[in-house]
């Protein structure tokens, strides 16, 4: 055997050694007994079931009945018992739902939920590969008591979050749901016990003392695997053992075979040869004709003939053909020019969340962005990327503000929904997070500082890398010290900066526009503008018809916190960043801020983009608009174009947590709508229908 051989050889048995601590796919476990991991519909043929009359409670005080938990999950009733004030005991669902099945390492819930017992009851399963029983129970709420439903969920084998009884009120005619998540300690068959209690508390002047009801328990197990069922110890022992001994035998195999790490720029010369011709108005700076000149260098003519609008960056992005030496036309592709930093973060996350999910017809990064040597790195220095396009001859695309100007058909939304959806945004996974966290983001900066004039005196405090943003209040007209924040970027405007703090966990990093293109070093600032005031600004004499001002609840809002799902998401979402092709084809571009988070996130950036440069447009007058969302349009309302927001309102709706809440939604698209009144781009007109969404938003949040 070849000494070559002998080193793959070895380096397959450490690489062996160390997978042994790592968790693996599995092969599917038995299914542990109960319901089956989806309800089946009952054969059409058979006669339908109906639950056990609740016996009626005595006189002496409140009881339930409890009737025995089903095997399986029926998928309807076919009687209803309407829920009722008096004594008389209502009939109730209880929904449990679980994963059967887990691996060590990752997180899932646990769901409960108590349905009113309706005619045509369907039963719920909001994850496909989860388990769901129902059973009946029938509740009783005699006068004088209010009624509280106590949900506590024990095992040993996992970290539950929350812990101990969890207790809601139960209005009649009402679903209340419990949600609990899991995170395994150990691999093998783990028991978990799930109990709900209807506890019964006296009204003012009811002399009773409280009485309280079991009318649901449930023991159930979930199979919680690993590789070679080690637990999480064993498995982070052996893990090191095997990674140290496969790091000693594969050294030397790893410096023979050593090929060099791939570029995320490439530098080029450019070729000055290069007829570049753009379209009529259009015009380039030097440091932008220096990049197309290197990007295609090989060719003869570069023909621009569109640009698109990409979103706030400052970026530009063109739809060009280049043309040989000898006059054949090449394929068209789409350039994008940007920021150095933000062009080399987008083919990162092209790499890490696109390249290998999405489908065929999405945009294509079709080699290493360009720089040039001309261009050393520095603050605003630029580099170029090109995408694959999709075009047919004689017909150009659109960008999905173009094609939705055009004719305002929803059926766009669905058909970009339908090919980005499950590879994206319905690869879901439990999240919980504080609202900050995903949509601080969206919001002007916190502060607005420009360096001080000589003699300041009177420091208010110091602004720095170790300050936290729960910590800074500072107002308007305040000195400060700055030192130590980060140099985010060059702002589009060419004469800023923007600053950001560190991230602490469980809140956004503090963030700051610095009216200077020299960073702060121990620099005394004045205070410009606030988060507040900036946001004050932007709607001053804007009229709410009536709607509470959405604002006052601002603070409040971003420190709640959400139970969520987290997927892929494109993180700018807005109408530049989606092409229109031939057939109808939608494909995206720019994956600058691409990343993994809440997927409301995309649709509520997207929706606010429609109000702002769709619904506008065509929605003259405030009032108007303020009756289309009150359900009532006034004549100057275009009925095509306002169908759009329920349209993309029902797609979001297939990402909630929880379908029968979307108040989860609702936090987003306010925070998008307050969030997009920062653009300078945007007129009068535009940001007071972006307000008055906020303030809709507001009732009820």
């Amino acid at each position: 055997m070849s000494a070559r051989r002998w080193w793959l050889l070895l380096l397959a048995v450490a690489i062996a050694l160390v997978f042994v601590g790592a968790c693996a796919q599995p092969t599917a476990a038995p299914v542990p007994t109960g319901a089956p991991a989806q309800p089946t519909a009952a054969p059409a043929a058979a006669t339908p079931t109906h639950p056990p009359a609740p016996t009626a409670a005595p006189a002496a005080g409140p009881t339930t009945t409890a009737v025995p938990p089903q095997t399986s999950a029926p998928t309807y009733y076919p009687t209803a018992v309407a829920p009722t004030p008096t004594s008389v005991p209502e009939a109730h669902v209880v929904e449990l739902e679980w994963p059967p099945r887990m691996r060590l390492g990752d997180s899932d819930l646990v769901r409960l939920a108590l349905v009113p017992y309706k005619d045509g009851y369907l039963v719920t399963t909001e994850f496909p590969e989860h388990q769901t029983v129902t059973s009946t129970v029938a509740v009783s709420r005699p006068g004088g008591y209010d009624v509280l439903a106590v949900a506590r969920l024990d095992g040993t084998g996992f970290d539950l979050a929350p812990t101990g009884e969890q207790a809601q009120g139960l209005p009649a005619d009402t679903t209340i749901t419990w949600r609990w998540t899991l995170l395994p300690r150990s691999a093998g068959q783990q028991r978990l016990s799930l109990t709900l209690t209807l506890r019964w508390i006296p009204q003012a002047g009811n002399p009773n003392p409280m009485k309280e009801t079991r009318i649901y328990s449930k023991g159930f197990e979930i199979q919680v695997m690993s590789f070679l069922g080690l637990t999480v110890p064993q498995a982070v022992g052996s893990g090191l053992a095997g990674l140290v001994l496969g790091a000693t035998l594969s050294l030397p195999l790893m410096v023979w075979l050593w090929q060099p790490r791939r570029k995320l720029l490439r530098t080029l010369r450019p070729n000055p040869r290069l007829a570049i011709e753009p379209y009529p108005g259009l015009s380039l700076g030097a440091d932008e004709q220096t990049l197309m000149r290197a990007l295609f260098g090989h060719y003869g003519r570069l023909v621009l003939e569109a640009e698109f609008r990409s979103g706030y960056s400052g970026a530009r992005t063109f739809l060009a053909q280049p043309i040989r030496l000898d006059g054949r036309a090449d394929a068209h592709t789409i350039v994008k020019i940007g920021e150095r930093a933000g062009i080399q973060r987008e083919y990162e996350n092209y790499l890490a969340f696109v390249q290998d999910t999405l489908p065929p017809i999405t945009a294509r990064i079709q080699e290493t962005p360009v720089v040039t040597a001309a261009q050393p790195p520095r603050l605003g220095a630029l580099a170029a990327v090109r995408y694959t396009f999709i075009a047919e001859p004689g017909r150009r695309p659109m960008s999905l503000r173009e094609a939705l100007l055009l004719d305002p058909d929803p059926a766009l939304l669905h058909k970009l929904f339908d090919t980005f959806g499950p590879h994206w945004w319905m690869q879901r996974r439990p999240y919980t997070f504080r609202l900050s966290q995903e949509y601080d983001r969206m919001l002007p900066a916190h502060y607005v500082l420009e360096p001080a004039r000589g003699g300041e005196t009177g420091i208010a405090g110091t602004l720095s890398a170790s300050s936290a943003l729960a910590e800074t209040s500072w107002r308007t007209g305040e000195v400060i010290m700055v030192q130590g924040l980060t140099v985010a970027e060059k702002r589009p405007d060419g004469r800023s900066l923007s600053l950001v703090g560190p991230a602490r966990a469980g809140q956004p990093p503090l963030r700051v526009r610095w009216l200077s293109l020299e960073a702060p070093n121990h620099t005394p600032a004045r205070v410009v503008a606030t988060r507040e005031t900036l946001l004050r600004d932007f709607v001053s004499g804007f009229d709410r018809y009536g709607l509470p001002d959405p604002l006052t609840c601002l603070s409040r809002l971003l420190a709640e916190n959400v139970a969520g799902t987290q997927s892929t998401i494109h993180g700018d979402l807005n109408l530049e960043n989606v092409l229109v092709g031939p057939g109808g084809f939608v494909w995206l571009i720019d994956f600058a801020q691409t990343r993994d988070g809440h997927p409301l996130f995309d649709f509520a950036h997207l929706e606010g983009q429609i109000i702002a440069h769709i619904i506008a447009p065509q929605v003259d007058r405030p009032a108007d608009y303020v009756d289309s969302l009150r359900s009532a349009p006034g004549p100057a309302a275009t009925p095509a174009v306002l169908r759009l927001r329920p349209a993309l309102g029902a797609i979001a709706a297939r990402c909630l947590f929880n379908s029968g809440q979307p108040r989860e939604y609702d936090l987003a698209l306010y925070m998008a709508c307050l969030g997009a009144l920062k653009y300078t781009n945007l007129n009068a007109h535009q940001k007071h229908l972006l307000y008055l969404t906020a303030a809709h938003l507001a009732q009820n949040l």
